[in-house]
């Protein structure tokens, strides 16, 4: 399709990624009319898990781009050549956040029908794995606008063979549906734990034909560790027939996150100090074990206690009644001038509306925005201030997919103000999830 840059948005001084399209593709049928779609497309899709469109236009010469957040970090096709087989563990979390930004597609109509891991892309954000989608540029939409013409026939072939649901090899693309995604993420489940895909010939004939005809052996047959789970979970998503595969991706997702649950209670910490050092990505943010990542300096060890109790047991309530109560206690704590108490209610508050995405939680946080804005601008100071990302070394970041999604945004040191005008976010709701980052140590404000 064309070219990627590295360039800077001249305004705001923050860099940015520009896609331009080939210009010998600009007399194919289909092309300028695919790059176009692929803008229009994402920059809908306003997800952690895809990558953000910020701009299209077209250059002197008539060239089509899009302008893209800059991402920094490795594409997961590169991870798997280097290390084979990936962590149990990290496996199935890129695979999980890949699968919450296609039911965020899925929901919005669109089917990607060119996944794979090159298109799946590991930010770098701290220690933790936090995976982002690429390329919408074949994706489909499942209701066209009246007399928008069709990009592709009845029987053509789109996509990356390997990656094909059977339905895909047949050439029927028009009969793909999100069901051929899902198939396309079993695979990429199946090559992360193995090495490769269930797949595989010299000829593509003859890779469509297996594809189409022969059942995939059990990623367990190549690898003990992988539980029963996680193979009927990856068999069933790489069924034949698409009625037999789960009703939706989120379907998939939650099956993955039982075993990764299991997987999790079953074995033993890793020796590392991340989930990236392990798939050779350098974290932004070395480890350290002096700085505790919840409490403000000066808090005793009991108040450091009954922070961590308040910020995480609302985990085990009603979301709508945890987040009622949590405001309540932070317009108290805020009158009683406790002020790290009310910080700490309040960031917990914007956690689970991030978490959750409800829609009375939502209306909750904007009914109380003013309270929450009051308590979070107290603690980051004057929007003009400068967000300094990686001065200070923190140990178990356990960064949340919202707080690395906004840590993807924020290189150039950009002020409060600019931060809030990059977020996809409500105000209280993105200031919540900056003081989270501050408090934990990974980026710092300056005047």
């Amino acid at each position: 399709m064309g070219a990627v840059f590295r360039a800077e948005h001249i305004r705001l001084k923050r860099p940015v990624a520009v896609k331009l399209m080939a210009a010998h593709l600009a007399d194919q049928p289909g092309a300028l009319d695919r790059f176009t779609r692929e803008a229009e497309i994402i920059s809908t899709l306003n997800h952690p898990n895809i990558v953000q469109v910020l701009d299209y236009n077209t250059t002197e010469h008539g060239q089509p781009f899009l302008v893209m957040e800059l991402l920094r970090g490795r594409p997961l096709d590169s991870v798997i050549e280097q290390h084979q087989r990936l962590d149990l563990r990290a496996a199935l979390k890129i695979a999980l956040q890949a699968a919450s930004g296609l039911a965020a597609a899925h929901s919005a109509g669109i089917v990607h029908r060119d996944l794979k891991p090159a298109n799946i892309f590991l930010v770098d954000a701290g220690d933790q794995l936090f995976a982002k989608l690429l390329d919408f540029g074949i994706s489909k939409q499942s209701s066209s606008a009246p007399g928008r013409p069709k990009l592709t026939g009845e029987f053509d072939i789109l996509g990356t063979p390997e990656y094909m649901a059977p339905e895909q090899a047949l050439g029927r693309t028009a009969a793909v549906d999100h069901r051929g995604d899902q198939y396309a993420l079993g695979i990429i489940l199946y090559e992360m734990l193995v090495g490769h895909t269930p797949f595989a010939a010299d000829d593509i004939l003859a890779l469509l034909q297996m594809v189409i005809r022969d059942p995939p052996t059990p990623p367990s047959h190549h690898r003990s560790d992988v539980p029963p789970l996680v193979d009927d979970a990856i068999l069933r998503a790489l069924s034949k027939n698409p009625a037999d595969r789960f009703p939706s991706v989120a379907d998939f997702a939650d099956v993955l996150d039982l075993a990764a649950a299991e997987v999790r209670t079953s074995m033993p910490s890793p020796a590392r100090t991340s989930d990236l050092d392990a798939l050779g990505i350098t974290p932004t943010i070395g480890p350290s074990s002096t700085q505790r990542p919840v409490a403000d300096e000066g808090m005793t060890d009991e108040e450091v206690a009954a922070v961590e109790k308040r910020r995480t047991s609302w985990h085990s309530k009603d979301p709508v009644k945890a987040t009622r109560e949590l405001i309540d206690r932070a317009r108290q704590e805020l009158g009683l001038d406790s002020f790290d108490l009310a910080l700490s209610c309040a960031e917990s508050a914007v956690e689970i509306v991030q978490a959750t995405n409800n829609a009375e939680v939502k209306a909750l946080i904007t009914q109380n925005a003013k309270l929450l804005e009051r308590i979070f601008w107290r603690r980051l100071g004057p929007g003009t201030s400068r967000l300094q990302v990686g001065s200070d070394p923190i140990t178990s970041l356990n960064l949340s997919p919202a707080q690395a999604f906004l840590m993807s945004r924020l290189e150039g040191n950009p002020t409060i103000e600019e931060a809030l005008d990059l977020s996809p976010w409500p105000r209280e709701q993105t200031l919540g999830q900056l003081v989270g980052l501050v408090r934990a140590g990974h980026a710092t404000i300056r005047p």
